[in-house]
């Protein structure tokens, strides 16, 4: 006859579980440690009189001095906690911290703050010790460590996804409520839009530029192809094509004469530096360019093409 005991669970992963509990609590103080540091540092006298840099300084170097903060705080800590190996689970701690703290940027973007503080920063570096206790505990079993390894490698990856996302919905959001109609040309081949956004300085704005596809303008011959665009409101010295001063400003700006090109399109500006202006409805749009190289018939497609166009249509602009 045989019988089976029951009870406790088996004393292995009653200890893993302790094991990790106890590396994510030293996560948990070396962090808050790290943060009280820095508030007592940064607001201490000597840092708010220091010369030169100042608490800026200190700051810079606070970060770069983190890691190692972490390892050999983690080390000794770990040890009096009767974590083992302790160098290891410290080492690995250390680097998934920096990790996730490092790639792992869209959950600040989550509504997590009190006091302007991240608790995030404290979060991921907790996370990153029990992630370290389990990871150096046993090579066995190795298939939920794999696992573990590739979904840590997708935090790059997703991250970027992720954060391109929540920046695209964040500016169709602030272009819904932007008080200028947003009015976008037929965008020419070989362009596309960015620096899409609104400013409220002097009067409503809304601006962006055509820039070349494939590459980053870096010489002034590429800058010279790249194209500005301003919309606003039609200012009362807009009156084409006696005066052209399209967009108000707080500082007097001259308010040139203008030359019809095509029906509802003006074009000022000397041989090179040429502004051209196309009205709809209430709205004027201000297009500079360089000229050449950017041809008068790319230009003036442009002004023809302006229509009041939906959020979507600057995303990731």
């Amino acid at each position: 006859m045989t019988s089976t005991k029951t009870g406790e669970p088996p004393s292995e992963p009653r200890r893993a579980a302790r094991r990790t509990l106890r590396a994510a609590g030293v996560g948990l103080g070396l962090v808050v440690a790290l943060f009280l540091a820095k508030w007592l540092l940064v607001s201490s006298s000597a840092c708010r009189d220091a010369p030169g840099w100042g608490c800026l300084g200190v700051g810079v170097l606070w970060r770069d001095a983190i890691p190692f903060v972490l390892f050999f705080g983690g080390w000794a800590s770990l040890r009096v906690a009767g974590v083992r190996p302790a160098w290891l689970t410290a080492l690995v701690g250390t680097g998934l911290s920096w990790y996730l703290l490092r790639y792992l940027t869209v959950v600040n973007s989550v509504s997590w703050f009190l006091g302007h503080v991240s608790w995030v920063q404290f979060v991921l570096p907790i996370a990153g010790f029990a992630l370290a206790a389990w990871f150096t505990a046993s090579l066995h079993p190795w298939l939920p460590r794999m696992a573990v390894a590739a979904a840590l490698a997708l935090v790059v990856p997703m991250n970027t996804f992720a954060a391109s996302q929540i920046t695209e919905s964040r500016q169709e959001s602030a272009l819904s409520a932007s008080p200028v109609p947003l009015l976008g040309p037929r965008v020419p081949s070989g362009y596309h839009i960015e620096g899409v956004g609104t400013q409220t300085t002097t009067a409503p704005t809304f601006h962006y530029r055509l820039a070349l596809d494939g590459r980053q303008a870096t010489t002034m011959a590429e800058l010279n192809r790249e194209i500005q665009v301003s919309v606003a409101h039609v200012q009362p010295r807009f009156t084409p094509p006696s005066h052209c001063a399209a967009i108000n400003s707080t500082y007097p700006v001259p308010a040139p004469a203008c030359t019809a090109v095509a029906p509802g399109v003006w074009r000022s500006g000397d041989s090179q530096y040429v502004s051209y202006y196309v009205r709809v409805d209430d709205t004027v749009a201000d297009i500079q360019a360089t000229s050449p190289p950017v041809s008068p018939a790319v230009l003036t497609a442009i002004a023809r093409s302006m229509r009041v166009r939906e959020p979507s249509y600057f995303a990731g602009g």
